[in-house]
């Protein structure tokens, strides 16, 4: 049985057109090897498995190649001497350097000895530096002169996944080029070619989630498709089962749970979490996976945006009928919540209901948004304010309606100079030069506007706005007007009561986490006179978080003892700094001011103090 060769050193790229999404870089090499432009120093950076030591092989074998320049093309030709020797790993010109491992100042040593002797065959002697940010800081500082005047035949490659852990001195002596990952659909064909290659049947929308998955990475998508197609046993890559195999969450479980919360359906939306934990699914990937989800949405909904949704065209469709139904408003503070559920859930306790939470606030965020649109305004609109004649005339029944005393309307004399009609009734003169009264109606009830941009619901829709509002009487109204407000009485409180309260501060500020420091402010002595409150503090600190709690602490005095006089004042006392006693000479001095005869004894006797 012959061995098995993954697909990632199987279908290694051998010359630079078949490099899969770099070709900014494949082009600039190319362009260098025609124009004789070659630095002496390369610098491979990006991500892994984007092709970083690929090109960096395919540009050590294709300027030793011998057949180089006899055609147009600029790759090598595997039959001349020095290619064949390369493809079976057997050439002395081109050498290969794990700096993972070999990071020590002797490494760099042994390779620069190395450099000083020719190539025998070929033009270059290359040394391929994979994992060059391992190296330490003294191999890096051995390595910088050969680097920046390697001999004319001396190319280095270097290769690293980490750019800012290489020196500067480095970096400057080097020409850079930045691998980028690779496109998702570049993955997904070049997969397709190996599976027709292979003989593998497959969805394109498997290959598409394998790509997905790879994260820009095509040997992390080989890995996987191998994975796969191993897993399947007819040798069919489906997608059903490439989501089974590689655990992700089907988009399907998205588009059904928006479609819950924007009908504010929280139990079925509860009941779909809990399948996709039954599932072994992990809350944070579903956090993740569902901001995503979100963003799509918001995405699609811009024609000019659309292109940034990397998906099928099934799902784009999918994503494109949704984006239409989600409103704007809500898709915004959908992103927000789901963020805010993203950055707190490594610190959530209980983290499974702190998924249910933000759950909640989605599924009620149909209700707190005004998701309805408002109709357009018809010709009715714009009256907005009524006739005089009208307002006089309303004036008049409402003055009628709330007095007790209601009589029949007199006649109304109407103005020589007034030709307008009142709501449509033409007055006609008596003979007595008045008009005659108008009909008896109901009462008119104005109608009250909706607000134009309301974007919350408000409470006020509690009581009914078109309900007729009785009318005080103006008896009542004029009492209520010039009744005097009655004072708030100040009980009195002892020194006990307000310790009492105080205690009680104390010990819910502690329930509430509150710091040490905050405790031993609150725990010490204070004075009482009056209504002012003196403490004596040891500090600043303690002072400035007596600053903060001062006002939720006043109010909790006020209102326990009712007493709105309460003030609180604080002072911070000087402690006395105690000289330390290091020296001898200290010691004298410090026993001298206890038993001044100590002196005397020194000066009698021409002692000194032992040092």
């Amino acid at each position: 049985m012959d061995n098995f060769v993954v697909s990632a050193r199987k279908y290694r790229p051998a010359t630079f057109d078949t490099v899969v999404g770099q070709a900014h870089i494949t082009t600039t090499l190319k362009n260098a090897i025609l124009t004789n432009h070659l630095a002496q120093a390369f610098l491979f950076c990006g991500p892994r498995g984007v092709g970083k030591t690929t090109c960096a092989r395919i540009l050590a074998k294709t300027i030793n190649c011998q057949n180089l320049g006899k055609s147009d093309a600029v790759e090598p030709c595997d039959q001349c001497e020095s290619c064949v020797s390369f493809n079976q790993n057997a050439s002395f010109n081109i050498h290969e350097l794990d700096a993972a491992s070999n990071n020590s100042v002797e490494d760099i040593r042994n390779l620069i000895d190395q450099v000083r002797y020719p190539p025998q065959s070929g033009n270059y002697k290359i040394y391929i530096i994979d994992e060059v940010h391992m190296l330490s800081q003294a191999a890096f500082n051995a390595f910088l002169k050969t680097l920046e005047e390697p001999p004319s035949y001396a190319i280095f490659i270097l290769a690293t996944t980490e750019k800012h852990k290489i020196l500067p001195t480095i970096l400057s002596r080097c020409q850079l080029f930045d691998f980028n990952r690779i496109q998702p659909r570049d993955i997904s064909d070049h997969l397709a070619s190996i599976a027709q290659k292979e003989g593998i049947q497959t969805e394109y929308e498997a290959l598409e989630l394998i790509a997905q998955k790879a994260d820009g990475g095509l040997r992390d998508a080989l890995s996987m498709f191998d994975l796969n197609v191993t897993f399947s046993e007819d040798r069919i890559l489906r997608y059903k089962e490439v989501l089974e195999n590689l655990h992700i969450l089907d988009y399907d479980y998205y588009f059904r749970l928006t479609d819950l919360v924007l009908a504010a359906n929280l139990p079925q939306s509860m009941l779909l979490f809990d399948e996709i934990l039954r599932k072994g699914f992990d809350g944070h990937q579903f956090i993740v996976g569902l901001s995503e989800h979100f963003r799509n949405l918001l995405v699609c909904k811009d024609a000019a945006t659309i292109q940034l949704l990397q998906v099928t065209e099934s799902i784009q469709q999918k994503y494109l009928k949704q984006a239409a139904e989600a409103p704007l408003s809500f898709l915004l503070s959908a992103l927000s919540v789901g963020a805010q559920c993203d950055l707190n859930y490594k610190s959530a306790k209980n983290q499974r209901l702190h998924v249910e939470v933000c759950l909640m606030k989605l599924a009620n965020l149909p209700n707190v948004l005004d998701l309805t649109a408002l109709p357009a305004p018809t010709g009715d609109s714009e009256k907005k304010e009524p006739r005089s004649a009208d307002r006089a005339e309303k004036k008049k029944d409402s003055s009628a309606d709330s007095s007790p005393l209601t009589s029949d309307p007199e006649p109304v004399a109407l103005p020589s100079h007034t030709n307008e009609p009142t709501n449509g009734y033409h007055p006609q003169p008596n003979g007595n030069g008045t008009v005659k009264p108008l009909p008896e109606r109901a009462p008119v009830v104005a109608d009250i506007p909706k607000p134009v941009s309301s974007k919350l619901r408000t409470t006020s829709n509690l009581v009914s706005i078109d309900r007729p509002v009785p009318a005080i009487s103006s008896v009542v109204a004029t009492a209520l007007a010039e009744a005097p407000e009655l004072p708030k009485v100040d009980k009195p409180f002892i020194f006990e009561q307000l310790k009492a309260v105080w205690q009680a501060y104390a010990r819910l500020r502690d329930q509430q986490d509150g710091s040490r420091t905050e405790q031993v402010m609150l725990n010490r002595e204070f004075l009482l006179e009056g209504t002012t409150i003196h403490i004596a503090l040891d500090n600043s600190l303690q002072a400035d978080l007596l600053n903060d709690l001062r006002q939720d602490l006043l109010t909790y005095l006020r209102q326990e003892l009712q007493n709105s006089q309460i003030q609180l004042v604080h002072t911070i006392a000087l402690q006395e700094t105690r000289k330390m006693i290091y020296t001898p000479q200290d010691k004298f001095n410090y026993l001298a001011e206890k038993n001044p005869a100590l002196l005397e004894l020194k000066r009698t006797l021409g002692l000194d103090v032992d040092y």
